[in-house]
């Protein structure tokens, strides 16, 4: 692959292969108790300091939201025990208005360990203000699986004259190889919705 050609295909599906996973619900990870806002709760708590949290709700919500950190802030003085709930509950709240406010449902709490490692390296790039090498890999990803579609589509394509049968593996090869693609152009040209949606 020419260079210039690589740096179209990076410019083309960069953006449409990191949205790919974020499209799909399974792999919201605003939810997870290992994500930025759930990390970033356990941080104002411990520090007694909610205005780095309130980013994560709209402004309406700020005064509820604040509430409820001012009440768990209280019932964490009580015992190890009472903290961990308050913190729990607050946790909760937090993650039920952030998600409404993209238009998501809550769900509860997920444990930690389950971010997608695409959501993960997407977060990684921008604490090290680096993306070179997150991109290199999305394209290096997205050329591979295409290839492979694209290679078993034109081996089907070359027998599809043989029988019936064969004619039918080639259209199934066919419509999995266009469907990819017609996906990643959707999400290039903006035709997705939210990330969880």
């Amino acid at each position: 692959m020419t260079l210039a050609l690589r740096k179209h295909l990076l410019a083309l599906v960069s953006a449409s292969a990191l949205a790919l996973p974020l499209a799909t619900p399974a792999f919201a990870h605003c939810d997870a108790v290992d994500g930025p806002v759930i990390t970033e709760a356990q941080k104002a708590l411990d520090s007694g300091d909610i205005g780095p949290l309130l980013k994560w709700v709209p402004a309406k919500d700020e005064t509820a939201l604040a509430e409820s950190f001012d009440k768990t802030l209280e019932v964490r003085k009580l015992s190890d025990d009472a903290q961990e709930l308050a913190d729990q509950q607050f946790f909760a709240t937090l993650v039920k208005i952030h998600r409404a406010y993209e238009g998501a449902p809550f769900t509860g709490i997920k444990p930690a360990g389950e971010i997608d490692p695409a959501i993960q390296a997407a977060d990684r790039a921008l604490e090290e203000g680096e993306i070179d090498t997150l991109l290199a890999r999305v394209v290096e990803k997205f050329e591979k699986q295409t290839r492979s579609v694209f290679e078993a589509t034109l081996a089907a394509k070359e027998r599809a004259n043989e029988s019936p049968e064969k004619g039918r593996e080639f259209v199934e090869n066919y419509v999995q190889y266009v469907h990819y693609l017609e996906n990643v152009h959707s999400e290039i040209a903006g035709n997705s919705g939210s990330h969880d949606h």
